[in-house]
């Protein structure tokens, strides 16, 4: 069985009209509707909101009908519609509900791709992928590219804002066609279902599971801030076109995407957590300076910088959800880690403008941003300190549960999910 070349590139494309349309939110939302920061944080939060709800029913659907390609090409060609919709609805009310639904829509396709992408893996004829994790990592890595190629395609906005919604719709459409011409399901291999008493069961067995839970939320949580009070302070402090501003957000994402695969490798020698703590402290520190700048080299710098510290720390994080799950219990386990970081993402744009408004209200205008960013970047840092007095008592446990698990191979070759 052959790499699966049609399924990556159906994620990657699903991914680029999630961060086409990040550039031109103020043009849209602010200008064309006339919304406030509060619009634009509702706007950036409410799709994760509908993804957060709707998930666990696109995974049950699919599983139930024992199908994936037709329900991935039907919420494709609905979340090309609503896509549409949101550039025709001037009502806020209803353009914010429309924005839910296509979160909602959104979820089951890019659910299902990865759903697909954990069939071939997970299917026991598979002796290239199976159980190794290497095609459910590139599939990841991939959905990180379509991301990080997204922001760039902003600049499609600078003259007409509706645009990018235009072209994402369309790049929808395109995604539905070929999913349903080229996508071959073939058979579906559930992993074990989430369920609540099992992810009890695995924080009692090591409470020290918080840790890469909470590195995921404040993560997700510091996102929120960069495409919502940050993405607007560059669009009208800074005076950044669409095109720009998708460049420097960009500059975020694409050493996040690219370094995964070289610091999953780099893991091998260091082990995950120190990974996890470095790349988790240049974040944090680098996030904090690029609310402080109006220097374009220096604001370019500041942000790279920042994208190669999420860029170490991303994938690890996940391994260490990974590693420290107790054997048996690690699909639960991510599956918790995966809804913590949603929870995050669709915190984070609301409590940024709040606490905007608080630092706003309580320091001279030349301050307030740059007070807002170090907020967001000492959340990172924070984490840190809390971690590093429970560093050996953590690399004792992942050392336990190692050999837990090298005794259960030995007894049964068959991966445990």
């Amino acid at each position: 069985m052959g790499f699966p070349y049609t399924l990556v590139t159906l994620v990657f494309l699903s991914m680029l009209p999630v961060t086409m349309i990040v550039p031109v939110v103020k043009d849209v939302v602010k200008d064309r509707l006339l919304g406030s920061n509060w619009e634009v944080a509702y706007f950036t939060s409410i799709p994760m909101l509908g993804s957060f709800l709707f998930a666990p029913i696109a995974g049950i659907i699919s599983d139930r009908f024992k199908n994936r390609k037709y329900f991935i090409s039907f919420f494709c060609f609905l979340d090309a519609g609503l896509f549409y919709l949101l550039t025709i609805v001037t009502d806020m009310g209803l353009f914010l509900f429309l924005r839910f639904l296509e979160g909602a829509a959104h979820i089951f396709i890019i659910g299902l791709l990865l759903s697909s992408a954990a069939d071939r893996e997970n299917d026991p004829e598979n002796k290239r992928y199976y159980g190794k994790g290497i095609l459910m990592g590139i599939t990841g890595m991939f959905l990180s590219l379509g991301g990080a190629f997204g922001m760039p395609l902003g600049i499609l906005g600078r003259k007409n804002p509706l645009l990018p919604f235009y072209v994402g719709s369309g790049i929808l459409i395109f995604v539905g066609l070929f999913s349903l011409l080229m996508l071959k399901d073939r058979g579906i291999h559930k992993v074990k279902d989430f369920k609540l008493s099992d992810l009890k069961v695995a924080i009692f067995e090591n409470p020290f599971l918080f840790v890469p839970f909470l590195f995921n939320f404040i993560d997700r949580f510091t996102v929120g801030f960069i495409i919502s009070s940050f993405n607007i302070h560059l669009r009208e402090t800074l005076a950044f076109h669409p095109g720009m501003l998708g460049v420097f957000l960009g500059l975020v994402l694409f050493p996040m995407s690219l370094l995964s695969y070289p610091s999953a490798l780099l893991s091998r020698k260091t082990g995950v957590l120190p990974l996890v703590l470095v790349g988790s402290t240049i974040y944090g520190i680098f996030l904090g300076l690029s609310g402080t700048t109006n220097e374009f080299w220096y604001l370019f710098t500041f942000l790279l910088i920042c994208g190669i510290g999420a860029g170490v720390m991303f994938v690890p994080s996940m391994m260490l959800a990974s590693k420290m799950s107790k054997p048996g219990l690690t699909a639960t386990t991510m599956s918790a880690f995966t809804g913590v970081g949603s929870l995050g993402f669709m915190l984070g744009p609301v409590v940024s403008v709040q606490m905007q408004t608080v630092f706003e209200s309580i320091l001279p205008p030349a301050y307030s941003f740059s007070a807002l960013s170090f907020f967001f970047g000492f959340l990172e840092i924070g984490l840190v300190f809390l971690t590093i007095p429970f560093f050996k008592k953590i690399l004792g446990k992942m050392g336990r549960i190692d050999e837990e698990r090298e005794k259960i191979s030995l007894a049964n070759p068959d991966p445990i999910l």
